[in-house]
């Protein structure tokens, strides 16, 4: 709060220090998000896609006369899509403004009640499309591609999908002997075929990291390939969070181990699993996956932001609403970097 401003008022908070304001709130990213880097928000409504498959070519050798050898990139594909659209909106009547938060008096001086709601808003509107951010980040990782929903009329319908054309062999459905509950099955067999599907369909790279749903691991820790490898004292958080870094089990193989059994709601409220608990997945964090951020779609948004916000006030009742736009769209240019197996 600016110095000497006892009694902050609505004029305060224009939509370019809300937008300052919700972009430096912590970020509420998990484990998916962890494997994308985020880029810098453009000015644009379309994104460019482009998807990598078996591209890397051999570089011709020259004679000392020719001239330079005109290269292609390797780009299997370019498509356009447009950015999806997520626009929280919250509301707070005057008589809200009136409430006691927990542990403060209502005579307090320093607590001004319209600055705590804004401020309670914009945490909320970043946990909104932070965990959109995180399904998104998910759905491209297990699924190789991105559905997007709404609720028309009553009915879901399905309003936007981004295919990453991740090869079929990618999906794995075990079975009979080959199941990890079975104590014959070759884990590190299975690992090391997986792993050289990835390179082939990456130009090399090789895979780094194993997420596991909740009933893989449970069978992945008791099988004998596994007890007595399974490194977990040696366990680098670096620079994670404490929410992804208690994911981490240990290291096998040259793999990271994490868990997975988180789950969310969709529009129909059903409970949905980020990672069903009876599937693996094996992936290559080298590859080319990054969040891109379109330009928000909002008269009073000045530029390119990952997300923006701004507020208006209401008459009759009254009241506040605040309002966030975010466009992200979670990307992988390499589509055969993961590969997902049901291995129960």
């Amino acid at each position: 709060m600016p110095e000497g401003r006892s009694d902050m008022d609505l004029s305060y908070f224009t939509p370019r220090v809300l937008t300052g304001v919700i972009n430096l709130r912590p970020v509420k990213h998990d484990l998916f998000t962890h494997f994308f880097r985020p880029l810098d928000p453009k000015p644009v409504d379309v994104l460019e896609l482009q998807t990598s498959l078996r591209g890397a070519s051999l570089l011709p050798s020259i004679t000392n006369y020719d001239g330079g050898t005109l290269r292609k990139g390797e780009v299997l594909g370019v498509d356009y899509v447009k950015a999806p659209r997520f626009r929280p909106k919250r509301g707070f009547r005057a008589a809200d403004l009136l409430k006691t938060q927990k542990g403060f008096t209502p005579y307090d001086p320093r607590i001004n009640p319209v600055e705590r709601a804004v401020a309670d808003d914009m945490d909320a509107h970043r946990d909104d499309i932070d965990r959109m951010v995180e399904i998104m980040c998910a759905q491209a990782a297990v699924d190789g591609r991105i559905d997007l929903y709404d609720m028309i009329e009553g009915e879901v319908v399905k309003t936007y999908t981004v295919d990453f054309k991740r090869p079929a062999s990618h999906t794995v459905i075990l079975s009979g002997d080959a199941l990890w509950s079975n104590t014959s099955a070759d884990l590190l067999g299975m690992m090391d075929e997986w792993d050289l599907l990835i390179q082939e369909d990456t130009s090399g790279l090789s895979a780094t990291d194993l997420i596991l749903g909740k009933n893989a691991w449970t069978a992945f820790r008791r099988h004998p390939d596994v007890k007595e490898t399974l490194d977990n004292r040696r366990i680098d958080l670096g620079g994670l969070s404490p929410r992804v870094g208690a994911k981490l089990k240990g290291v096998w193989n040259g793999l990271n181990i994490w868990t997975h059994n988180a789950t969310y709601r969709d529009l129909e409220g059903n409970t949905k699993y980020y990672l069903e608990p009876d599937y693996a997945l094996l992936l290559a964090r080298d590859a080319d996956s990054v969040i891109e951020f379109a330009q928000p779609v909002d008269v009073k948004c000045e530029g390119p932001a990952k997300i923006f916000a701004k507020q208006f006030e209401q008459e009759d009742p009254s009241g506040i609403f605040t309002i966030a736009e975010s466009r992200p769209l979670p990307m992988t240019r390499h589509c055969g970097w993961t590969v997902k197996a049901k291995v129960l």
